[in-house]
């Protein structure tokens, strides 16, 4: 029980006065005395480090809702309570047709719960999947919708640090809505109201988003502005015209490489407006992105890739055509997977994990040398050795876990890496022969590898064992 009434303490969130705010703070979104048990759940929308997103229909309203369910020993364990308090607050506050709505919200002794706008449409992600690419006139809609939502978001002083086609919802319609805000920053003059004690990090620009979105200036640690999110618009905007995004590569380390070198090739069949419109949001230079001049978004709306957009009553226009899901027909009853929900998935930390697609290891090159992110690993490789695979891990032991540097290089070589002493801790003997060196993987987060002589347990709190064991296999059949 007390540590119950621990977790209730830290989790609650408190209207506090700020200083300099209002004296009373109300949420438009309650807090509510709900169950579980009063929602019928489900298939599940998306699973994240500490939370799962799962379609419930409350009983007795028949209303449908994308209910977020957020691990309170996890948040508190890994501190971010702060963030989860922001994203109530800021969604609270939040009020246009592009972005997800908050309608409630409410707890348990192991969960919070986040009820927020349905959209049936999908990911923005599963249209792109499903039609291989986006016609222009498709991309030009969605990329405009995204315009106007951003554009509310910057003017109240927001950043929301992680857009990409996963993160933009499509209603039943066929209209764009901008989803999770677990990495919103409020800027210093943001008119969103924020509480005491919910605020993000307060470093100059700490590492958040997704890898291959991630703009120059956030891996070397310059100040967070409206152009990180601009460079993310040009990454999705490509990814609309394209089906894959503009960086995409075996590993992150290579995808920050090519972020750096800013090594992006154009398609043929891109237009020249749409050319022009992607290079000039991967601009450099975050200032000089469209929207994030002294101009602000009059620049970009007016660019002729937008030429026919009716910015005044865009969502009153008809939104491109929804690609249906294909229905998978199963041989046998119980070899489909379940994926819906049941109330005791709560409080389990397993979950759908997303794999990369790795591309054959023979197309890996060294694109860039990092001078300003992570350089103290170049220490450890040869002159023409790149890396393949690189994460901080907790090194799985009888009495003690040791976090490490696990470094995989397509020398090939395999080492860990004591990240304070900067020296080598072990090297694993590779082997291109699956009996002498394989991988097991236990559970989206460990992995074990196995040599002749020992074997070897880690713990990847990014959840990418199963990229690590693709690495390694795609290495060994090199």
């Amino acid at each position: 029980m007390q540590m119950e009434k621990e977790l209730e303490s830290k989790l609650s969130i408190q209207s506090n006065n700020p200083p300099n705010r209002s004296k009373s703070f109300a949420f438009r979104a309650p807090q509510e005395n709900f169950s579980i048990h009063d929602f019928e759940l489900g298939k599940i929308y998306g699973v994240g480090s500490y939370s799962k997103v799962v379609r419930a229909k409350k009983k007795d309203t028949g209303i449908v809702y994308a209910l977020k369910i957020m691990d309170k020993k996890f948040i508190t364990k890994e501190n971010k309570t702060a963030y989860v308090k922001l994203e109530r607050i800021v969604l609270d506050q939040l009020d246009h047709p592009g972005i997800i709505r908050l309608y409630f919200t409410f707890q348990d002794t192991f969960s919070l719960y986040m009820a927020l706008e349905s959209c049936e449409g999908g990911e923005l992600f599963d249209q792109i999947t499903r039609k291989g690419r986006l016609s222009e006139d498709e991309a030009r809609f969605y990329a405009a919708e995204v315009v106007e939502a951003l554009e509310y978001i910057h003017k109240l002083g927001l950043l929301h640090r992680d857009i990409k086609p996963e993160n933009l919802l499509l209603t039943s319609d066929g209209h764009i809505k901008i989803a999770d805000f677990g990495s919103v920053k409020p800027m210093q003059d943001s008119l969103i109201t924020v509480l005491p004690n919910a605020a993000s990090d307060d470093k100059a620009c700490t590492f958040v988003g997704t890898a291959a979105y991630v703009p120059p200036e956030v891996l070397n640690s310059s100040p967070a502005t409206v152009g990180n999110d601009l460079w993310a618009l040009g990454c999705t905007l490509y990814q609309m015209l394209s089906g894959t995004s503009p960086f995409k590569d075996a590993s992150e380390w290579l995808i920050f490489q090519r972020i750096i070198a800013r090594d992006v090739k154009f398609p043929d069949y891109f237009s020249d407006a749409s050319r022009d419109l992607i290079d000039q949001l991967l601009d450099i230079e975050p200032s000089r992105r469209p929207g994030a001049g002294p101009d602000g978004y009059d620049s970009l709306k007016k660019h002729p890739f937008f030429n026919g957009i009716v910015w005044e009553n865009l969502r009153m226009q008809t939104p491109p055509k929804l690609a249906l899901k294909q229905k998978v027909h199963y041989s046998g009853g119980n070899d489909a997977q379940d994926s819906s929900w049941n109330p005791s998935h709560v409080g389990d930390s397993s979950g759908k994990q997303t794999e990369e697609n790795y591309v054959p290891v023979a197309s890996i090159t060294r694109i860039a040398s990092i001078d300003s992110f992570d350089s103290k690993w170049q220490q450890f490789l040869e002159p023409d050795e790149v890396v393949i695979m690189i994460s901080m891990v907790k090194k799985l032991q009888k009495l003690t876990n040791k976090k490490v540097q696990l470094i995989l290089t397509n020398k090939p070589k395999l080492i860990y890496v004591d990240p304070t002493k900067l020296v080598v801790k072990g090297n694993i003997v590779w082997s291109d022969n699956p009996k002498e060196m394989t991988v097991q993987v236990s559970t989206p987060s460990t992995f074990k590898i196995l040599t002749p002589k020992k074997v070897m347990s880690f713990e990847d709190p990014k959840h990418r064992a199963i990229q690590w064991k693709k690495a390694i296999e795609a290495l060994q059949n090199r």
